[in-house]
């Protein structure tokens, strides 16, 4: 079985690596730097394509590189400014992008949950997170 390339903790560094991306956009480019990103030997395009927010986020960055491309001044004092507020608002847009999401799944959970008589009030889903025990004592008798 192939190993899992994309998880939880690599999503964000395969996103980064678009909002950092300067000049043409390719595929094959992008699978190479997310491989070397990754540290590992390489990436298939169709192991990205299976993600839809990758997919996605790959078509607005090349969408936004096609424009800034025409419209970037070709002043070299200011082309590591331009190159951050490049990044950052690439960076922006997307975590944009995923806010809105997450408000969209909040307000479907909060409507089911309304339709469905769950009342909020009993559920104290503002309570506090337990503490964590790394000591490896407090497993006492529990099998893993």
């Amino acid at each position: 079985m192939p190993k899992k390339i994309v998880t939880k903790s690599t999503l964000p560094k395969i996103l980064r690596v678009l909002d950092q991306w300067e000049g043409k956009l390719t595929w094959d480019a992008y699978c190479d730097r997310v491989a070397q990103a990754l540290g590992i030997d390489s990436v298939s395009r169709h192991a990205l394509l299976n993600y839809p927010a990758i997919k996605e986020h790959y078509r607005r960055r090349q969408q936004e590189l096609r424009e800034v491309r025409d419209q970037r001044p070709r002043d070299f004092t200011m082309e590591v400014a331009n190159r951050r507020i490049a990044d950052l608002e690439a960076q922006v847009s997307r975590l944009e992008a995923t806010n809105t999401l997450l408000l969209d799944q909040f307000r479907r959970w909060q409507y089911n949950a309304y339709a469905n008589n769950v009342r909020m009030d009993s559920l104290n889903l503002d309570k506090p997170l337990p503490a964590v025990d790394r000591s490896g004592h407090g497993a006492k008798g529990k099998s893993r």
